[in-house]
């Protein structure tokens, strides 16, 4: 059985594949070379192929000698076709704690999991701007400040962004947005997160560039917007909403209506699927506790008869291909400097993240969508003409 996977495995990658065993017997004859270095590790991955594999990479029970992305291409293309998949099943333990008034507590505990490990973290391989998001690459050469920087400048043209504006971006992150869109437009801008480490950090950027009278952050909740008494006319929400979990998005979609003027704009930045697919039970493990990625229908359903109008929807699913690929290069630089401080198997855990999030855009599991709305009906919309940018992405 498995020299048969090994077989299959190999037809779909470059140069073939070749696995040692534990007994040091080798299957196969491709240059990129599987080491397995525990019997117990073959009976977990043929039991369940992801968590078996993504543990037993983490804990050095496996290694690639070879490129690990085409790899995992080739692991998921077979396992596609085998329709070995298991499906997404929501968690009781979370519906309960939603009944019982508990989950804002818990999704906040999630997301510090994530987001606090430490700024100096981030920075050793985000872009200067700390985007932690898709960027948009209109051409090869691009680098990844520049194509953040493009990003951020079609939200504001989606967004209409004029002079007198309030914007509020749910999920600000390390304030990217809400920094410079004040600088470019005379607006008002606030920002929330749940996140310590990005909350203090942003408080000390708009104290340290004198933006006090324009910017606003707050700790909070997104549940929790209401109680500022106040409404926008401008909203962004930017790589929150896969935080946001099964069966809450129209409760998120009801929190924007609230806080939202009349012919107002809302631009969802999102990770999602076509339809609603089965969830990756490792990055829900190791990564992204308590995440969900939507599906376009489920965004959609969830905006039903709020009161909003859909505009345009845009899939970057290349452009956060590309964006990986650019995170994972920095990474990779700093190796010593993450196995240091966290250690190694924190630092394969990492790896294997960027690596597979990346597979995951490149065969067409997940997706990235801009989708804008507005509240209401808006006619004096301008007309978007789209602009055919060569692929230089996949290489």
């Amino acid at each position: 059985m498995i020299a048969s996977i090994v077989e299959e495995v190999s037809k779909r990658l470059d140069g073939g594949l070749c696995v040692e065993l534990p007994d040091g017997k080798v299957l196969g004859a491709g240059k990129c070379k599987v080491r397995i270095k525990d019997k117990d590790v073959i009976k977990k991955v043929l039991k369940d192929p992801e968590m078996g594999f993504g543990e037993a990479y983490i804990k050095g029970g496996i290694e690639v000698d070879g490129d690990l992305e085409s790899f995992l291409v080739a692991c998921t293309c077979y396992l596609r076709e085998k329709d070995e998949d298991k499906s997404f099943r929501n968690s009781w333990g979370r519906m309960l704690l939603k009944y019982l008034g508990l989950l804002k507590f818990l999704e906040g505990k999630e997301v510090r999991r994530h987001y606090d490990l430490g700024n100096d973290f981030y920075q050793l391989w985000l872009d200067s701007s700390m985007t932690y998001s898709c960027a948009f690459f209109s051409n090869k050469d691009q680098s990844l400040e520049e194509a953040q920087a493009e990003k951020r400048s079609i939200i504001y043209e989606k967004l209409q962004l004029t002079d007198g504006d309030s914007l509020l971006d749910i999920g600000c992150g390390w304030g990217s947005i809400i920094l410079e869109a004040p600088k470019l437009y005379n607006i008002e801008a606030t920002g929330i997160t749940l996140s310590k480490n990005q909350y203090e950090y942003v408080k000390s950027r708009i104290e340290s560039e004198g933006l006090k009278d324009r910017v606003r952050v707050y700790l909070m909740h997104y549940e929790d917007l209401p109680k500022l008494d106040k409404k926008f006319n401008k909203v962004v929400s930017v790589g929150m909403f896969e935080h946001v979990g099964k069966g809450r998005h129209r409760k998120f979609f009801r929190v924007v209506e609230k806080v939202i003027h009349e012919g107002g704009l809302f631009l969802l930045h999102t990770i999602g699927k076509v339809l609603p697919e089965s969830q990756s039970r490792w990055i829900r493990k190791y990564i992204f506790p308590g995440g969900y990625i939507p599906a376009l229908t489920e965004i959609l359903e969830a905006s039903k008869g709020l009161g909003f109008n859909l505009i345009d929807i845009d899939d970057w699913r290349l452009h956060y291909y590309r964006t990986l690929r650019e995170w994972r290069k920095r990474f990779y630089q700093h190796t010593r400097d993450v196995v240091q401080k966290h250690g190694e198997e924190f630092f394969r855990m990492w790896e294997l993240y960027l690596v597979s999030s990346a597979v995951s855009f490149l065969t067409g599991s997940n997706h990235l969508f801009q989708i804008l709305f507005s509240k209401g009906v808006l006619n004096n919309y301008p007309i978007m003409k789209r602009q055919f940018i060569v692929n230089n992405f996949v290489v």
